[in-house]
């Protein structure tokens, strides 16, 4: 499961990068000058999420009994919400 969450977010920095290269070639032929320190803040925020949600993954595989807790709570959430929807129709 681990893997699968740094592969994602792997992929998703990858496609960032290989993004903003395109784009600075798109805007250098428009003599135009690309905001890299807009791409470089993208890229920041991407690896520190990346960083959160593998400690987050790797705590929530240490404590697999939340799992059951935080379902019945949604799905408690969920029954309500949509009874309130009921009684406004």
């Amino acid at each position: 499961m681990l893997w699968l969450v740094d592969t994602i977010f792997f992929l998703m920095i990858a496609v960032t990068v290989l993004g903003a290269v395109w784009l600075s070639r798109k805007f250098k032929e428009r003599y135009a000058e690309f905001p890299w320190w807009k791409a470089g803040m993208l890229i920041a925020v991407e690896v520190v999420a990346w960083v959160i949600a593998h400690q987050f993954v790797e705590w929530v595989q240490r404590h697999l009994w939340i799992i059951p807790i935080v379902a019945v709570v949604l799905i408690v959430i969920f029954l309500k919400k949509k009874k309130k929807k009921e009684q406004i129709l």
